[in-house]
C-alpha cells in the first residue's frame, strides 16, 4: 500500500512535537501539508496446507528506523471444520479492533483510526503465542474462544496516562521510540524516565496474557469480548523505561444492516499504574475508558462512513501536580471512492473536542477544539 496525503490542520501542536495535540499532523507553523503518509508491504507465504507466515513492513515519518516491522508471525489454520483449532506465534496485534482489518492494519472506512484503535496501534503488540478454538453449529453460527501469553509490552500505558487518547493512523513499529509530552513535569517528578517511551521492550520479566471469546452469525455480524492484562511489575525500571501494570476489558460488535450498511461499535474500560505504592496509592494511577460507533454504507465503488468517539481518563495517584485527567469526544466523516480495484480516493474531516488539565502547565486553555481535513490517494498493489 502507498498512501499520499494533503492535510489542512486547524490549530495546535501535535503530540509528536512533545505537546498535547490530539492529531498526528499538527505542528508549529503547519497549515497545508503534502506528505507521503505511509508505504507498507505485507508478504504472505503458505508453508503447507495448515501453516503460513506473514510479515508486514512499513515506512512512515517519525520512525526511528526508516523501514521497520509492524507484524511478523506464523499462522496455523487447518481446513474449515465444525470444530477447529488454530493459532499464531510471533509479533501481531491483539484481536481488539473491529475496524482495522485492511492492508497493514489500515481501515477500509476511515483514514483516522478510532481512539481505541489508535491506542492499540501505538502501545500494544503481542510478542508470543495465541491459541484459538471454535465450533460451528449446524445453522452456520460459530462460537470461539482464544487466549494468549506474551512479553515485551511492559510500557503500555505510558502514553495513555501522560498524553491521553489521540486520533491518527500511525502504528508503532518494532524499534520505535514515541515522544512523551515536555513541560508538564514528567521528568521532574520521575527523573529516571526517558523523554521517549519504547512500546515494545521487556522490563520486568513477567509475561502478560489476554483471553476472549467471539460469536459469529452469517449475514448478521460478530461479537467479540477481550480481557487484557500485561501483569506489569510497577517497581521495575530499565534504561529509562518503567513497567506499567495495564489491564482492560473490551467489547466489539459488527452488525450487518439493510441497504448494504454496517454498524461497528467498540468499548473499552481499564486502568494503568506505575511506581512503588505508598499507603496503597501509586505514583501514577489512571483509569481510562473509550467507546466509538461507526456507521458505513457502500454504494457500488463509493462508501460513506461516520464515526463518533468518546474517551476519558481519571487521575487518582500520589502527585497532584501530575495532571492526567481528560475527557473528550470526536466526529470523523469519510467519503472514499475505489476505482480500478486498487486505487482509492478519500476525503475526510475529523473534529476533536478535548479537555485536559495538563495544558494549564503549558499556558494553554485545557479545553480545545481541533479539526483536521485530509485528502488521500491510496494505491493497493
Amino acid at each position: 500500500m502507498a498512501d499520499l496525503r494533503f492535510l489542512h490542520p486547524s490549530a495546535g501542536v501535535s503530540w509528536l512535537d512533545r505537546n498535547l495535540g490530539k492529531f498526528r499532523y499538527l505542528g508549529e507553523g503547519d497549515s497545508n501539508l503534502l506528505r507521503v503518509n505511509e508505504g507498507a508491504i505485507t508478504v504472505k507465504s503458505r508453508l503447507n496446507w495448515d501453516w503460513s507466515a506473514a510479515v508486514t513492513a512499513k515506512y512512515a515519518a517519525w520512525q526511528k528506523v526508516a523501514v521497520d516491522i509492524t507484524e511478523s508471525f506464523l499462522l496455523f489454520r487447518p481446513a474449515e471444520s465444525p470444530l477447529r483449532f488454530s493459532g499464531r506465534l510471533g509479533m501481531f496485534f491483539p484481536p481488539v479492533s473491529m475496524e482495522n482489518e485492511g492492508t497493514a492494519w489500515s481501515s477500509p472506512y476511515t483514514l483516522t483510526s478510532s481512539a481505541i484503535n489508535t491506542w492499540i496501534g501505538e502501545e500494544l503488540r503481542v510478542f508470543g503465542g495465541e491459541a484459538q478454538a471454535s465450533y460451528r453449529f449446524d445453522g452456520g453460527d460459530r462460537l470461539g474462544v482464544f487466549a494468549a501469553g506474551y512479553g515485551n509490552n511492559d510500557t503500555a500505558g505510558a502514553l495513555l496516562a501522560w498524553r491521553g487518547f489521540s486520533l491518527h493512523d500511525y502504528e508503532a513499529v518494532l524499534n520505535d521510540r514515541l515522544p512523551l509530552p515536555a513541560g508538564v513535569g514528567i521528568q521532574k517528578i520521575f527523573p529516571l524516565q526517558s523523554p521517549n517511551t519504547e512500546p515494545f521492550v521487556e522490563v520486568d520479566g513477567t509475561p502478560g496474557f489476554y483471553v476472549g471469546a467471539t460469536l459469529e452469525r452469517p449475514a448478521l455480524g460478530k461479537l467479540r469480548a477481550v480481557y487484557y492484562d500485561n501483569r506489569g511489575r510497577t517497581t521495575a525500571i530499565e534504561n529509562g523505561q518503567y513497567a506499567w501494570h495495564t489491564r482492560f476489558g473490551s467489547v466489539g460488535l459488527r452488525l450487518e444492516l439493510p441497504w448494504n450498511s454496517l454498524l461497528i461499535g467498540q468499548g473499552l474500560v481499564g486502568d494503568t499504574r506505575m511506581g512503588a505504592p505508598e499507603g496503597g496509592v501509586f505514583p501514577v494511577n489512571v483509569n481510562f475508558w473509550a467507546c466509538s460507533f461507526l456507521l458505513t454504507k457502500a454504494l457500488n465503488a463509493h462508501r460513506l462512513s461516520v464515526r463518533h468517539d468518546r474517551f476519558g481518563t481519571s487521575d487518582d495517584d500520589l502527585f497532584p501536580e501530575d495532571l492526567n485527567r481528560e475527557t473528550g469526544h470526536a466526529w470523523t466523516v469519510n467519503y472514499n471512492y475505489l476505482f480500478e480495484r486498487s486505487h482509492q480516493l478519500n476525503l475526510e474531516v475529523s473534529v476533536i473536542n478535548s479537555d485536559r488539565d495538563a495544558r494549564l502547565l503549558l499556558g494553554e486553555d485545557p479545553r480545545q477544539d481541533q479539526t483536521l481535513w485530509q485528502v488521500a490517494y491510496r494505491f493497493f498493489f
